[in-house]
């Protein structure tokens, strides 16, 4: 199976990414945490990379943070300023990956990386390079939160499938194919299709997308930390601030201060 550049997959899935996500359900859950995380580090900007459609920034705008956020994938900056107007929110959104941060000439006092977006990259050179950017675009003493599934978990149990995520117009079914290094990650995405063949007839198409990831384990990403500039690692077992336990969290959520 052809597998995509993590900007194609975004590209392709930005559309209904809205759609797979409940951001009311999940920004309760998620905004209690961060908000406490950055007012504990006296953070009042932060840079939200790989933001998606934006709901984490604009939600940030909307609490009086100076909040920014940034994505590789066009399509999901195109979603996020969009968002953005509707909220009535004043985000700066910009087209850029992690090697692009310079886009904004400001620097934050917080960064953002949630979601997994990391494994995207797929050597410990590249991760270590997009964590000494994220340190490049914080003031000093800065505090970063990072946000993966925890892979120490999940290359034990290696799970394949995942709940799927919709409304009746658009359904997104994600799964998982595990290699010795690396994981294949698919989403089937489902649309509804009416009126071929006749009034009230309705089926349904679906398209697989497929790119690559590198399980994370916790030691490569605090390695990668302490090589970028951090310290002060704290580990989470996800943004709910739960305790971190290496075999039973879903997630991993590191926070760390700039040096």
């Amino acid at each position: 199976m052809e597998t995509l550049s993590s900007n194609e997959f975004y590209d392709r899935l930005a559309r209904v990414f809205d759609v797979m996500t409940d951001w009311e359900k999940r920004l309760a859950l998620e905004m209690p945490f961060l908000q406490r995380t950055l007012d504990q580090n006296g953070a009042r900007s932060v840079l939200d990379t790989a933001c998606g459609t934006g709901w984490h920034a604009i939600a940030l705008a909307q609490k009086g943070y100076r909040a920014a956020g940034c994505d590789a994938s066009p399509v999901m900056i195109e979603m996020a300023r969009n968002n953005a107007v509707k909220a009535k929110a004043e985000v700066q959104f910009e087209v850029a990956d992690f090697n692009q941060l310079g886009k904004f000439r400001a620097t934050f006092d917080a960064v953002l990386c949630l979601g997994n977006s990391l494994p995207h990259l797929l050597t410990q050179e590249a991760l270590v390079e997009a964590l000494r950017q994220m340190h490049r675009a914080l003031l000093g003493g800065g505090v970063l939160i990072l946000h993966n599934l925890n892979y120490d978990m999940r290359m034990v149990k290696k799970p394949r499938f995942f709940s799927a995520n919709g409304n009746e117009e658009a359904l997104v079914w994600r799964f998982a194919d595990y290699g010795p290094e690396l994981i294949t990650f698919h989403t089937a995405l489902f649309q509804k299709k009416s009126g071929e063949g006749g009034p009230g007839n309705v089926s349904w198409s679906v398209q697989v997308n497929s790119t690559l990831h590198r399980p994370l384990l916790q030691r490569d990403l605090d390695e990668g930390l302490e090589q970028a500039g951090f310290g002060d690692l704290q580990h989470f077992g996800g943004l709910d601030g739960g305790v971190f336990d290496r075999e039973r969290s879903g997630d991993l959520v590191v926070v760390a201060r700039a040096k």
